[in-house]
């Protein structure tokens, strides 16, 4: 069934709340600031589970338990492909 052309806007507008509003559910915040964590970003995590941005952590007496990095959703769920064929070099 075709769609009117004037319904494609609104259509369009409501995927895209709905794709923002999954995406920032997901998305990790600082504890002190209450930022979204950038993807690349270094995370600081605290024995009481508390997430710090590198904004925060030095402003934290305690040090951190633990740090990482930020990564996108996809992480670990994207395809690598990987060739291990010895490369032919020309003579």
């Amino acid at each position: 069934m075709q769609s009117p052309i004037g319904d494609m806007p609104e259509f369009e507008l409501a995927l895209l709340r709905r794709s923002l509003g999954d995406i920032a559910g997901k998305v990790e915040h600082c504890h002190g600031c209450h930022r979204a964590m950038l993807i690349g970003e270094r995370v600081y995590e605290y024995d009481n589970g508390e997430l710090r941005c590198s904004l925060c952590c030095d402003r934290e007496r305690r040090p951190a338990t633990h740090s990482r990095t930020v990564h996108t959703a996809a992480h670990g769920h994207s395809i690598r492909l990987l060739d291990h064929r010895p490369v032919k070099r020309a003579a």
